[in-house]
């Protein structure tokens, strides 16, 4: 047996075989709980049958001249009534007829008149396990008012037998019946809970060996009870887990291939970081203008490109912290992101000259960059001139940026998964990388990414950084 394959146990250890069990031990309990008073209540029945048998007999005796027959006719009409002897007292006169074989002395007395089911059990115990030799009185009022009170002689051995076969019979009726309620409720229960339940274990067994693969995923019954509500809970994970799986192959792949390029990347960068210094020393003045903004952003791509490596192994270095001043900040990431020129974005930097941040001078320009190219490429997919706005301030002892666009919103269906690698991505071009990576370099400096508030409006993102006093350096 394999190590994912459901353990398959006897009659005991399988659900079903429990169940099957319990449903029968459950079914001879209820029987037994009935059983006893029925037999009892069969040996009152038997105790008065002789009664009234020999109520009939002295009836018929007592039609008779002078209550004279011959011996042969008391002895039949006794014989047929089952008893010995009978007495029978009405109007202070009392009638005695004796059989010519009579018994030894009675053993047992029963006055079934007004005699409880306590007591009734306990003589039918008694009969049961006696041997059936006993001689037994049976003392009841007449039937139909035929005098006050009436006895009878009897043998316990007839008696005795027809209230074994009688409590035989029972039993056996019983348990039959406990067997084919056991069966039945273990056919249904089987059909309809333990088979669906295997179902899921061989479900969840088979996606264990390969979770990356489409046909392991459950596919739901239809089900509208809850073995159909775990059917549909289980295809939902496993589908979810096989995402996830299938968005960290592509992170491993992409790792990949970033580490063969990584290093013909840099020497690119390089190349065209020296021919920019170059341009500093241009004649044009407009071109050497451009030069420091030009060598700034190669310096940021170099930097990218070589800690790409250790962020794909080890994630991202630790902040170097210094006092930045966001509003420059600010105004190279979005030239970077193409939105301060960049129609029909209308571009509004709202921080103000003496705002600073404690934090990392690369990370943070990341993390702003990849907020305001979002917010940019947003507006631009609308063809409608809309305002992006960046303000900064004082969160108590943090500072607090917020990035703000009158785009289109960001579609329910992104956001239970916004800041999940491959979740957030709104385009067809976009990877939804950089809302995560973004939240990563905030939370990297003790602090968070968050968003405030998205609709057709447009949408809000807060970026908050701890204070020099609550993080030191």
């Amino acid at each position: 047996m394999s190590a994912g394959e459901p353990r398959r146990g006897g009659l005991v250890r399988s659900l079903s075989g429990r169940l099957l069990l319990l449903t029968v031990g459950f079914a001879l309990a209820a029987q037994l709980t009935a059983y006893v008073p029925i037999v009892a209540g069969q040996h009152q029945e038997l105790l008065s049958s002789r009664i009234a048998a020999a109520q009939t007999a002295v009836l018929a005796l007592e039609e008779t001249e002078n209550n004279e027959v011959s011996p042969r006719l008391r002895q039949e009409l006794l014989a047929n009534a089952g008893v010995k002897a009978v007495a029978l007292k009405r109007d202070e006169a009392r009638l005695l007829f004796l059989a010519d074989d009579m018994p030894g002395p009675v053993s047992k007395v029963y006055d079934l008149r007004g005699r409880g089911w306590a007591t009734a059990i306990g003589d039918a115990a008694e009969a049961l396990w006696s041997g059936g030799d006993r001689v037994l009185r049976i003392i009841d009022t007449p039937r139909l008012g035929g005098g006050q009170f009436i006895e009878a002689i009897v043998e316990e051995r007839p008696i005795r037998e027809a209230l074994a076969a009688f409590a035989r019979r029972t039993f056996f009726i019983g348990l039959a019946i406990a067997m084919a309620t056991g069966a039945l409720v273990f056919l249904a229960l089987n059909l309809a809970l333990v088979r669906p339940m295997r179902r899921l274990i061989r479900s969840m067994t088979a996606f264990g060996e390969q979770p990356e693969s489409g046909d392991r995923v459950l596919v739901p019954s239809g089900r509208r009870d809850e073995i159909g509500d775990a059917e549909v809970a289980l295809a939902a994970l496993q589908g979810e887990v096989r995402h996830s799986l299938t968005q960290r192959a592509h992170l491993a792949a992409m790792g990949a291939a970033v580490a063969k390029i990584n290093h013909d990347l840099r020497n690119m960068l390089a190349g065209a970081q020296l021919a920019s210094e170059r341009l500093e020393q241009s004649r044009d003045r407009n071109v050497r203008a451009m030069a420091p903004r030009l060598i700034r952003t190669l310096d940021r791509a170099i930097a990218l490109a070589t800690d790409t490596l250790t962020y794909g192994k080890a994630g991202e270095r630790a902040p170097l912290r210094e006092d930045v001043r966001l509003r420059e900040l600010v105004q190279d990431a979005a030239a970077a992101a193409g939105a301060a020129d960049r129609p029909p974005v209308v571009f509004e930097n709202a921080v103000g000259d003496d705002v600073t941040a404690w934090a990392d001078n690369e990370q943070l320009f990341r993390i702003l960059l990849n907020l305001l190219r979002n917010a940019a490429e947003a507006i631009d997919r609308t063809g409608r001139p809309a305002r992006l706005s960046v303000t900064a301030g004082a969160s108590g002892a943090d500072t607090a940026i917020e990035i703000a666009d009158e785009g289109p919103g960001i579609p329910d269906a992104l956001l239970p998964h916004l800041f999940q690698p491959f979740g957030g991505a709104g385009r067809v071009s976009g990877t939804g990388l950089g809302l995560a990576i973004a939240r990563e370099l905030a939370r990297n400096h003790g602090g968070d990414l968050t968003l405030v508030r998205t609709g057709p409006a447009g949408t809000a993102f807060r970026v908050v950084l701890p204070g020099r006093r609550e993080r030191g350096r």
